[in-house]
Parts: structure tokens; C-alpha cells; sequence
């Protein structure tokens, strides 16, 4: 029975890592299953709770790679923090809408990922243009400041995906090794 959990598991694991691609919080929810399986794994699959500290942080740093390029992008060529901020709101309504409308792909999941990923990171970017220019700044202005929001958000996912996948594996062998 203990390797159909162990199965369980790892699927919870790779579908969790895969929710960040959808700007949805799938660190968080590493986090919850690995220390959900401390909690009740038999001892001889189990690992210690300092390893879900270490996700945990892990989780952290993650979300402030997310974050932090996303308004550093913004901040960086001049924007407003209204301008950070509507990037952050654009980005998450933009991802909604990325896994709902997706891209004509002809792999289903491929093209709501990546439609996920780019209409959060132009999300991003109509929200930063619509924050600087209530600020009163031109439509070149703003381009080029949504313009990095729009790259700051795509890196920012990009460092949080790498930072779930480290996690992920660590996760995953972790019931074998420690």
C-alpha cells in the first residue's frame, strides 16, 4: 500500500510544480504536501521536518524572484509604484485568462501553459502602461515602462518555475534518501 502513496505523492508533487505555470501557487502546495507526508508516512518513507523547512524557504525565495522582477522590471526604466502594482494586478488576471483561453497549439496543455505564461506577462504590461499613464506620462512612456514589466514577469516566472523544480526534486527523492 505504501507504494501506491509514494506514487500519489510524486503525481501531487509534478502537478503542483506544473500550477506554476499558471501563476497559481504550486510552491505552496509542494510545501503542504511534503509536510503533510511527514506528518503521516510511515517512518521507513519518511524524511525529516527540516527538509519542509527548506521547501518552505525554498517557497519563499521563489516568490520574491517572482515578485521582485516583475516591480523591479516596472521601477527599473522609471515607473511609479502604481504602475508596479497594476503590472502585479494585470499579470494575475492575465493568467486567468492565459488557462482559460490558452494558445492554438495542438498539444492541449502546451498551449494553455505557455498562453498562461504570455498573457500573464502581457498582463503585466497593459497594467503597467494603464498605471504610468494615470500618472500622467505618454503612451511612449508607458510602452517602455510596461514593456519591462512585461520581460521582468517572464523572468520572474522563470526563476520561480526553476526554483519549484529544485523543489520538486527534492520532494520526490526525498522519501528514498533521507
Amino acid at each position: 500500500m505504501i507504494y501506491v502513496w509514494l506514487v500519489l505523492f510524486i503525481f501531487s508533487i509534478l502537478g503542483f510544480w506544473v500550477l506554476n505555470f499558471f501563476g497559481l501557487p504550486g510552491n505552496w502546495l509542494i510545501v503542504l504536501a511534503a509536510a503533510l507526508w511527514v506528518w503521516l508516512a510511515p517512518s521507513s518513507y519518511t524524511f525529516s521536518w527540516l527538509l519542509v523547512l527548506l521547501l518552505l524557504a525554498l517557497a519563499l525565495i521563489g516568490e520574491g524572484i517572482e515578485f521582485a522582477a516583475s516591480v523591479l522590471g516596472t521601477k527599473k526604466m522609471g515607473g511609479s509604484s502604481r504602475g508596479a502594482t497594476m503590472s502585479v494586478v494585470g499579470a494575475i488576471i492575465g493568467g486567468i485568462l492565459g488557462a482559460v483561453l490558452g494558445v492554438p497549439i495542438p498539444i492541449p496543455v502546451v498551449g494553455i501553459l505557455i498562453g498562461s505564461v504570455l498573457f500573464a506577462a502581457g498582463g503585466a504590461m497593459i497594467g503597467a502602461m494603464i498605471g504610468e499613464q494615470s500618472q500622467g506620462k505618454t503612451l511612449k512612456e508607458s510602452a517602455k515602462i510596461g514593456s519591462a514589466a512585461f520581460i521582468g514577469r517572464l523572468l520572474g516566472t522563470a526563476g520561480k518555475i526553476v526554483v519549484g523544480s529544485s523543489m520538486a526534486v527534492l520532494s520526490i527523492i526525498a522519501p528514498f534518501i533521507f
